[in-house]
C-alpha cells in the first residue's frame, strides 16, 4: 500500500497548495457551489500552473502546527488508479459551496480526484469521525464513494472520485457557454433509476436513519453505464446549522440542515425528475439559464390540461416514449407533495420507475454486449480490450471456467464465465450490486461483470500470489510454500474478517457458499483474500446442491442442500484444520484404499496426540507457538460441531482468533460492520505537519 499513500501524499500537497494560490488573488469567494459542481464551474478559474512555481513561503509559518490524526482510506481505490504509473500533472480549485470549497486534482493518465475541504468550525472532530464512518460504509454502484478522509483540529477533508462523464445539471443545460447535449428518453431514464436506487440505498444505513440532504441536478453524475449516480454524501447530515436552501429543489418544511429528512430527500428528487422531463434548471448557476420553480410550472400547466406543454420539446419528438414520459410526471409529483405523508418512500419510487423502464423496448440495453462496472467510474478497459487480451485457462470449479487475461503491462486481470445461471437480468444485476458493495480489503471484489443470453462473466483483478490451497499443498510442478505459524494465523484472521463482513451484508443474510482453501488468495504482504463471494445464489438448483466441495460441506447440506451462514462457519473450521494440519481437506487412507475428510480424522485422534499426529510437523519446530495452535484447534473444533446451533458466529470467531494471534483488531464503528483504520507512511505525516500550517481560514 506505500505506492497508494505516496501518491496521495503528493495528490493532497498540489491540492491545497492550488487552493492558497488561488486565495492569494482572490479576496471573495465563488458562486454556490457544492462537490459535485466541480464540472459546473470549471471555466473562471482553470489556470493550470506549474506547481514548482509556487512560493510557499509566502503561504504561511510551520511554528504552529501540531502533529494531526492520519488520513484515513475508507477503501481500496487501487482498480481506479494505477499508482505506479500516476505522476500528479495540475490541480485546480473549483469553487466554494454550501458547506465548503471544491478541489480537482488530475493526473497525466487523465484520472481526477475531487476534494471537499469542510469549515473545521462548522463540525467538531469527533462527530467528523463518527459521520464518516457511516458514510463510508456505503458503497452502491450509484453512489460516489468516500475514498478517504482526514481529520484534526483545524482540518476537514473528504476524498472521492472523480466522474468524467460530468454531472446531469452540466448535461441537461449546459456548461461554460457551450451548447446544450441531445440527451435521449433513454439516457434520461437510466440516470433517474440510477439516482433512484442511490438515494433508495442510502436510506438503509445508519440503521434506515441516513439521510442525504443535498440532492439536484449537480449532485447526480453519470457512472460509466450512464446510470445517475448520487455525489456529495455526508455534508448536510456533519453541518447542523441553518443555511439558505437551494432555489427550488428542498421541500417547504426544510429550513436548515437540521430539518432535512428522508422524506425531504424523496421531494428533492421529485425535483430532479421534473428537471428531466421538462430541461428546465432549478437552481442557477453563474452562466447557466435562469432558476425555475418547476413545482409551480408543472401544478399551473396540469391545471389547464396542457400536460404536453410540461414536456421538453425535444422528447416530444419520440411519440412512442409519451406513456412513459406522463407515468413518470405522476412520479415526480408524488415526490414534491407538500404533506410529508403523502409522498412515497425511496424504494417505492425505484419499484415505479423500474416498472416504467420495462414498458421501454430499450430496457435491455444493459443486458446488451456491454461490460458493467461496479465500482469504477473510470475504467481502464472495456469488453472490446478484454476480448483482445492474451488469455489462458487458470482452471475448472464449481462456478465454471476462470481465466487470466493480460490487458498490458502490469494490468493482468482474472475472468470467471460462469456456468448454470437461472436468474434473471435484473436479478442477476442486483445481486452484483450487493456484492459490489462489500467493501473489504479481505474481500476480492467483483470489478465487472457482463451478462447476455448466453453468457454471464466477472471480472476479478489477478493476485500474483497462488492461492493457499498451493502455498499449503502445492500443486503439479510446483512445491507448497513454507509458512510459519504466525503467517498462517494472519491468514486465518484475515479470511475470518472477510467472511464476518460478507455475513453483515444484505441485511446480514448474504453467504458465501463456497469456503475453501483454493477460495482464499494471498495478497503482497501474504493477508489472506476471500473471493468468489456469494455466486451460489445465481446457481441453478442441482448445481448448488454440489456445494460446497466434498471435505467442506457442512453436515445438514445433505439434507437441505440449501447453504447459510452457519455452513460457511463450518467449511471455514475445516479451512483452520487446513492450516493446522497442513493437510488437504480430504485424505487418502492408504491401508483402506479411500479417502476421508478432515474432520473425521482429526476426530480419530486422540487429544493426548495432537501434538505430534495432528500438527503439521514443520510447525513443531517451534515450542512458543503449541498453545497457541491448542487453542486455534479447539475453535476449529467448534465450527465443525454436527450441531449448526453449536456453532460461533464469524464475528465471534475473529474476536478469538485476534485474542490468541494478539493481532489487533480493526477499527470499529457504529455498527457492527467494521473496517480498518490503516497505518499511513510516515512521510505523509511530514508531508502534513509541513502543509497544513500554511492554510488560511
Amino acid at each position: 500500500m506505500s505506492a497508494i499513500y505516496d501518491n496521495w501524499e503528493r495528490l493532497v500537497d498540489a491540492v491545497l497548495k492550488k487552493q492558497q494560490l488561488w486565495q492569494l488573488f482572490h479576496d471573495h469567494s465563488r458562486s454556490p457551489s457544492v462537490l459535485s459542481e466541480a464540472s459546473d464551474f470549471s471555466s473562471s478559474f482553470n489556470s493550470r500552473l506549474s506547481l514548482d512555481a509556487l512560493d510557499l513561503a509566502r503561504l504561511g509559518s510551520l511554528s504552529t502546527y501540531r502533529r494531526t490524526p492520519k488520513l484515513v482510506f475508507v477503501s481500496d481505490f487501487s482498480h481506479s488508479i494505477n499508482f505506479e504509473h500516476v505522476q500528479l500533472a495540475s490541480s485546480e480549485f473549483i469553487g466554494r459551496g454550501t458547506f465548503g470549497s471544491v478541489y480537482v486534482a488530475t493526473m497525466d493518465n487523465g484520472v481526477g480526484i475531487v476534494v471537499k475541504r469542510l469549515d473545521p468550525t462548522s463540525v467538531s472532530q469527533k462527530e467528523f469521525n463518527r459521520q464518516m464512518a457511516i458514510v463510508g460504509g456505503v458503497r452502491h454502484a450509484n453512489v460516489v464513494s468516500l475514498r478517504a478522509y482526514y481529520s484534526s483540529e483545524e482540518e476537514r477533508l473528504m476524498l472521492y472520485d472523480y466522474y468524467r462523464w460530468g454531472s446531469v445539471y452540466s448535461l441537461l443545460h449546459g456548461r461554460n457557454g457551450e451548447p446544450r447535449a441531445n440527451v435521449d428518453w433513454e439516457s434520461r431514464l437510466k440516470i433517474a433509476i440510477g439516482a433512484a436506487r442511490g438515494i433508495a440505498e442510502i436510506h438503509k444505513h445508519n440503521g434506515g436513519k441516513l439521510v442525504h440532504g443535498n440532492i439536484k441536478s449537480s449532485n447526480v453524475f453519470r457512472n460509466p453505464d450512464q446510470y445517475g449516480c448520487v455525489s456529495d454524501l455526508g455534508p448536510t447530515s456533519l453541518i447542523q446549522t441553518a443555511f439558505v436552501p437551494t432555489a427550488h429543489y428542498y421541500a417547504p418544511e426544510v429550513k436548515s440542515s437540521q430539518n432535512v429528512s428522508q422524506a425531504s430527500d424523496v421531494y428533492s428528487f421529485g425535483i430532479l425528475l421534473l428537471e428531466l422531463l421538462t430541461r428546465k434548471p432549478s437552481v442557477h448557476v453563474p452562466g447557466g439559464p435562469e432558476a425555475v420553480d418547476l413545482v409551480k410550472m408543472v401544478t399551473s400547466i396540469r391545471n389547464r390540461i396542457r400536460a404536453a406543454n410540461v414536456f421538453d420539446a425535444d422528447l416530444l419528438k419520440q411519440p412512442t416514449i409519451k406513456e412513459q414520459m406522463v407515468k413518470t410526471l405522476q412520479i415526480g409529483m408524488k415526490c414534491v407533495e407538500k404533506s410529508i405523508k403523502k409522498r412515497p418512500r425511496m424504494s417505492e419510487v425505484v419499484k415505479m420507475l423500474e416498472e416504467i423502464s420495462s414498458l421501454n423496448p430499450i430496457n435491455g440495453a444493459p443486458v446488451a454486449r456491454k461490460l458493467v462496472f461496479i465500482e469504477d467510474p473510470n475504467p481502464a478497459f472495456d469488453l472490446e480490450d478484454m476480448l483482445k487480451a492474451s488469455a489462458e485457462v487458470l482452471g475448472k470449479g464449481t462456478f465454471g471456467t476462470c481465466y487470466m487475461a493480460r490487458l498490458g503491462p502490469g494490468n493482468t486481470i482474472v475472468v470467471r464465465r460462469l456456468r448454470d445461471v437461472v436468474v434473471s437480468f435484473k436479478d442477476f444485476q442486483q445481486h452484483m450490486d450487493i456484492i459490489g458493495r462489500i467493501g473489504h480489503k479481505n474481500v476480492a471484489e467483483v470489478r465487472a461483470y457482463y451478462y447476455s443470453e448466453d453468457e454471464r462473466l466477472l471480472v476479478y483483478d489477478h493476485y500474483v500470489q497462488e492461492s493457499l490451497y498451493v502455498a499449503l499443498h502445492g500443486k503439479l510442478g510446483t512445491d507448497k510454500t513454507p509458512l510459519d505459524w504466525e503467517t498462517r494465523m494472519k491468514i486465518a484472521v484475515d479470511a475470518a474478517r472477510g467472511i464476518a463482513h460478507i455475513h453483515s451484508k444484505d441485511g446480514r443474510k448474504l453467504v458465501h457458499g463456497n469456503i475453501k482453501s483454493s477460495n482464499i488468495f494471498l495478497n503482497g504482504q501474504k493477508h489472506g483474500v476471500v473471493s468468489d463471494v456469494g455466486l451460489a445464489k445465481l446457481l441453478s438448483p442441482v448445481r448448488r446442491s454440489a456445494m460446497p466441495t466434498p471435505g467442506y460441506c457442512a453436515p445438514e447440506l445433505r439434507d437441505t442442500g440449501s447453504v447459510s451462514q452457519s455452513s460457511d462457519v463450518y467449511s471455514f473450521g475445516v479451512l483452520l484444520l487446513e492450516l493446522i494440519t497442513g493437510k488437504p481437506s480430504q485424505i487418502s487412507v492408504e491401508e483402506e484404499s479411500e479417502t476421508i475428510s478432515l474432520v473425521k480424522w482429526v476426530i480419530s485422534v486422540v487429544r493426548e496426540e495432537w501434538n505430534s499426529e495432528v500438527f503439521d510437523l514443520e510447525l513443531m519446530r517451534h515450542e512458543n507457538d503449541e498453545e497457541s495452535m491448542v487453542q486455534t484447534l479447539r475453535i476449529a473444533m467448534e465450527c465443525v460441531s454436527n450441531v449448526p446451533e453449536r456453532r460461533p458466529r464469524m464475528s465471534e470467531v475473529v474476536k478469538k482468533l485476534e485474542e490468541i494471534s494478539g493481532i489487533e483488531p480493526l477499527y470499529e464503528s457504529g455498527s457492527e460492520d467494521s473496517w480498518e483504520q490503516p497505518a499511513i507512511d510516515s512521510r505523509l505525516e511530514d508531508l502534513l505537519e509541513d502543509l497544513l500550517p500554511t492554510l488560511t481560514p
